[in-house]
């Protein structure tokens, strides 16, 4: 596939996966993955990363040469410091480098994220007390979360069967990644 990152110098990967657990790692992530590589769609997953290299400057590195970022909240992502990190940097590739950013609940329920209720708001909570002498990491990452609920994306419940889902994720990534490209051509960058 001419993809977007092809043709923009700064963008080595079609798409970046940020998710949390082993239980979604080896069942709804790696279905996915499959699915976009069968599509020819150049994907970022944390596996990748090389040993020895430094995680958190690496995956931020990753999600700055990506596309589209896809991000999959499931019950166990917001309890993950590495993950809220990861969709703060996201956000901010939304905002500084038009980066299209998909969340998917899956799950989840959406209304959680745009309240900050249910195990969102006890997992925040948690973190104020953790974090109490850096109250600005706990604000970014609960802006993040609501600002990420304002997006549109998938909602896992709304959508059955789970191939289904993957279907319908990896043919609007492909749609989004073809126009990029069509845009890059009409601007002369290819």
């Amino acid at each position: 596939m001419l993809s977007a990152s092809s043709t923009t110098p700064l963008r080595k990967y079609d798409v970046f996966l940020s998710f949390s657990g082993q239980d979604i790692r080896r069942s709804f992530v790696s279905h996915l993955r499959e699915a976009l590589c069968q599509h020819q769609i150049n994907t970022f997953m944390d596996e990748t990363l090389e040993i020895g290299e430094e995680i958190s400057l690496t995956l931020m590195k990753k999600i700055e040469e990506s596309n589209i970022s896809v991000v999959i909240f499931s019950k166990s992502y917001v309890y993950s410091h590495w993950c809220l990190d990861e969709l703060v940097k996201i956000l901010e590739c939304k905002d500084s480098m038009q980066q299209i950013v998909l969340p998917i609940f899956y799950h989840v329920d959406p209304e959680d994220f745009q309240e900050l209720k249910g195990s969102i708001g006890d997992a925040l909570a948690k973190y104020k007390e953790e974090f109490m002498n850096s109250s600005d990491k706990v604000e970014r990452w609960s802006h993040a979360l609501m600002e990420i609920a304002k997006v549109t994306g998938w909602d896992s419940k709304n959508i059955k069967p789970e191939s289904k889902l993957i279907k319908l994720i990896v043919n609007d990534i492909w749609k989004k990644l073809n126009q990029m490209t069509i845009n890059d051509f009409d601007h002369g960058l290819v």
